[in-house]
Formats: C-alpha cells, sequence, structure tokens
C-alpha cells in the first residue's frame, strides 16, 4: 500500500530557534515489484500526488502478474553501458584496475564480434558459436573458457541487479583444457639446474641483469616457487632472515589470490641472499632484482638456457620457460618426500588437483622408486627357508621316496611317536612275516633307517631341549630289537 508524506527537516527562524518544518512537495513511499522500499517526489498538490501513487502501485500490480515489463527501462539501454556499469561494480567490490579491465575487455570483444545491442539480443548460440571460431586461430581451450566465465559473470550481474529476468547462457559449459594442451612444460633437472646456475655465474649482461643477479633470480624462483609478479615485487624488506625459522613474504597487492603469502625459506637460500644484501650494501625499501618494464626474463632465461647447452624444448614438445622454474620447485617437493598437502600449501593452489597433474612431473625412474617404499614379500627369510627343508626332511613330509629296512619294521610298534596316542600309519601288523608285503598307494609309508631315533634326525617334531631324552630311548629300543634277533640265532 502506498502512502503519501511530508518530509520534516529542522530549521532555524528569525531569533537562531530550531524548529520543525514541512516540505513544500509531498513524497510516495511504494513497495516495488522486486519487494524493496521506495521513495518518489510528487506533487505541491495533494490530490495529484495521490493519482501518482495510485499509477505506480498499479504498474506493481500489474508487473507481478506480468502484463507490464519491469525491465522495459533496461531493456532499452545500449548493452555496452550496461558493462561499463559492470566494471565499477568490479572495482567497488575490490578488484584490482588490472582484473576489471582485463573483464570488461573480453566481454566487450565477445559482444561487439556478435554484435550484442541491447540486452534482448543476447544468445548463448553466438557467443559458442564465436568461441569455437576463435579457438581454430588463436586461443585455446583454457583461455577460451576464460572469455566464457567472463560473459556469464556478465550476464549473472545483470540479473542480480534487477537489468534483466534471466540469464541466456547460464547453460553453457567450459571445455575440457586437457584435451588441449598447447603449451607443455617440463621441471629442470636437478643436473640441468645446477648447469644454468654454474653457467650464469660466469657469464655477463644479459637483459641488464648481471649473472649473478640472474644466478640468484633463478635460485630464489626454483626455491619459491614465486610467479614473475611477485618476484619483481620482492624487497629486501621481504625477508626475514631468521636464523631458526627464515621466511619471504609477497604483497596481497602482488599475490595472485589478492591475500599476503608468508612462506618458509631454507636456511642455505636465506644465508646466501642475506650474505649478498651484506655485499651490496642495499637498504630494506630497495628492490631485489631489476624489475624494469624492458627487462623480459622470458627472453632472458631461454637465452642462458641455450648458452648453458640445455634445451628449452625436449622431444615430447614439452617447454623449459620462466614460469617451468615454478614446476621445477613444485616437483622437487613431491620428489623430495613431501605430502600433497604440504605441497598444495607451499605451491599456494586452492585445488591440489592443479598440485599433482598440472605442476608435478615425475619420471619412470620416480614411479619404479616409488616401489621400494612397499613391505617385502611375507615369504620368510633364508634361514627359516632351510630350517623348514631340514623339518620336511626329519618327517618324511618331503615327498621324496626313501628305503625300507624290512627286518625292523616288523617290530614297529602301534604308536610311531614315543609321547603320542596316535596309531601307527605303516600297514605292518605285529607277530607276521611281513617281508613279502608290498606297499601299495598309501598303506604304507616308507621310512629311512636313520630315523628310527638316532641323535642326528629324530622321527617326530621336538625341540632341541628333548634331543638327549629321544636319544635315550632310541638306545633302549634298539637294544630290545637286537636281543630277539641274537636268542633266535644262537
Amino acid at each position: 500500500m502506498a502512502s503519501i508524506f511530508k518530509q520534516q527537516y529542522t530549521a532555524k527562524d528569525k531569533n537562531g530557534d530550531k524548529i520543525k518544518k514541512k516540505s513544500k512537495f509531498w513524497y510516495i513511499d511504494y513497495k516495488s515489484v522486486d519487494g524493496i522500499r521506495k521513495r518518489v517526489k510528487g506533487y505541491k498538490d495533494k490530490g495529484a500526488t495521490m493519482q501518482l501513487a495510485a499509477k505506480l502501485e498499479r504498474e506493481v500490480e500489474l508487473a507481478e502478474v506480468g502484463i507490464i515489463d519491469k525491465y522495459a527501462k533496461h531493456r532499452k539501454k545500449a548493452l555496452l553501458e550496461h558493462l561499463k556499469e559492470f566494471r565499477q561494480s568490479l572495482l567497488d567490490k575490490g578488484n584490482t584496475a588490472k582484473h576489471s579491465d582485463l573483464t570488461y575487455k573480453r566481454a566487450k570483444s565477445i559482444i561487439e564480434a556478435c554484435k550484442f545491442v541491447f540486452t534482448p539480443d543476447l544468445n548463448a548460440s553466438k557467443v559458442q558459436s564465436f568461441l569455437a571460431q576463435k579457438r581454430k586461430v588463436k586461443i585455446n581451450i583454457r583461455t577460451s573458457n576464460h572469455y566464457l566465465r567472463t560473459i556469464k559473470q556478465f550476464c549473472a550481474w545483470l540479473v542480480a541487479d534487477g537489468r534483466m529476468g534471466e540469464n541466456p547462457l547460464a547453460y553453457l559449459g567450459s571445455l575440457n583444457p586437457k584435451t588441449d594442451i598447447r603449451l607443455k612444460r617440463r621441471a629442470l633437472t636437478p643436473e640441468e639446474m645446477k648447469t644454468l646456475i654454474n653457467y650464469t655465474m660466469k657469464s655477463g649482461l644479459n637483459k641488464l641483469l648481471t649473472g649473478k643477479e640472474r644466478t640468484m633470480l633463478y635460485i630464489l624462483a626454483a626455491n619459491t616457487g614465486f610467479r614473475v609478479r611477485e618476484l619483481t615485487s620482492l624487497t629486501w624488506q621481504s625477508f626475514d632472515f631468521d636464523d631458526k625459522a627464515p621466511t619471504i613474504t609477497v604483497e596481497a597487492s602482488y599475490s595472485k589470490h589478492r591475500r599476503e603469502d608468508v612462506l618458509p625459506l631454507r636456511q642455505d637460500v636465506a644465508s646466501l641472499f642475506r650474505e649478498w644484501k651484506e655485499a651490496r650494501k642495499e637498504t630494506d625499501k630497495r628492490p631485489v632484482f631489476n624489475s624494469s618494464g624492458s627487462v623480459k626474463w622470458a627472453a632472458m632465461l631461454k637465452r642462458d638456457l641455450k648458452a648453458a647447452g640445455i634445451d628449452c624444448k625436449d622431444e615430447a614438445g614439452r617447454v623449459v620457460d620462466f614460469h617451468a622454474l615454478r614446476h621445477t620447485y613444485i616437483t622437487n617437493l613431491i620428489k623430495g618426500g613431501a605430502s600433497p598437502k604440504v605441497a598444495q600449501a607451499l605451491a599456494r593452489h586452492s585445488n591440489i588437483t592443479l598440485t599433482m597433474d598440472v605442476y608435478t612431473h615425475l619420471t619412470a625412474y620416480d614411479e619404479r622408486k616409488g616401489l621400494s617404499a612397499l613391505p617385502d614379500i611375507p615369504i620368510g627369510d633364508k634361514n627359516d627357508s632351510e630350517q623348514n627343508c631340514e623339518v620336511q626332511i626329519k618327517t618324511g613330509t618331503d615327498n621324496m621316496p626313501v628305503r625300507i629296512d624290512k627286518s625292523l619294521t616288523h617290530q614297529l610298534t602301534k604308536t610311531p611317536y614315543f609321547d603320542s596316542d596316535q596309531p601307527a600309519s605303516f600297514g605292518i601288523k605285529s607277530g607276521v612275516d611281513n617281508s613279502n608285503i608290498q606297499t601299495q598307494g598309501n598303506d604304507c609309508k616308507a621310512i629311512q633307517n636313520n630315523t628310527l631315533g638316532n641323535d642326528k634326525a629324530p622321527l617326530s617334531l621336538v625341540v632341541n631341549r628333548a634331543k638327549q631324552r629321544i636319544s635315550g630311548i632310541s638306545k633302549n629300543t634298539t637294544e630290545q630289537i637286537q636281543q630277539p634277533q641274537r636268542a633266535k640265532r644262537t
């Protein structure tokens, strides 16, 4: 329900006293179709203001049922004008001018190429076709996805700001960038890194940087993973040369994810830079490296690699550029035993997939080396194997044929083990001449005559402390067997 009123304000009279006054114009307070309370200036005449309030209220009711287009005003506004206001909103949210300008530039290129003039002209098929043509000529899938995200972000802002009813590009999805990697980087090996450093230490100027400066630059890049923009922002104040825990800091305005990064620094790297600072007698506010706009570090590194005899591109087509030093840093972390989570934190990646799939480069040797972490096969050592073999021979369970001493087998007892109640399994009957019996199948198990209870190989599985006991019983048994034989001969 709309209401009309006159605004009150405080003023001073002729005597200087404060008095309350009412405005000459009437004002209208009503709720728009978006549910937002709005205040509109009316007329001096109350009746005319009431008619305007009724008209506004009626328009809201018609818009709610779809009879009146609530976006009519925005439809008449040029799309590029909306885009300028979108860029300003990015700046107001705290985005950098560089990011806001890049977003504006990409969205503008799509709008102009597709000939979109007003918001109703936005069309998903035209955007998709434009990006497909652009991929064939100039850009890869990853860059194409950046363009798509930009125009979709602009359309989403139009909806959120009440300038458009729905996002016509919402259903467009990104493509898989892994299917079109046009620039594959590789990490430098420790030997290649050593060769590069040895060369730059002895070389002269290259892109306004001395050999010593380039050496320190490459060492720091390969031991921190810093990007070019982050390295150029470093001053000597960025270093904390603490003896126990040295660190290096990147300011939020130069960090890719817009926050201050404090990273640990190796002791030997910290000592190297502390000595370099003292030798140069630098102040804390001085930049560490020459970051002049004319210095192209990628071209500088390429020239140094070529002079050092290191191939910038291998047989697989993978290249080494300045950003490859960041790949080298992360790869060495993983190869050195750092857990994936620690590597992600040191690389300052929001997604561990980026750390492991894009920046980590392992070889077949690294994969084979990883197998050494597996436990040994649990088959026992050599001594255990030999001992088991001896036990099998002693017990006659090694599946090897042995001879029978038939003169002794008929004297065997029903229990082959002196301390066991298990019946004998030799198939021999007591008091019967068994000399002509032939063994068949498993009815008879032959044993060696040296397994009847001597000191070297006892019949049963016994421990060492029972050997003497077995030996004594074996001697008595032998005497008992021999006495009836002598009596029979006599």
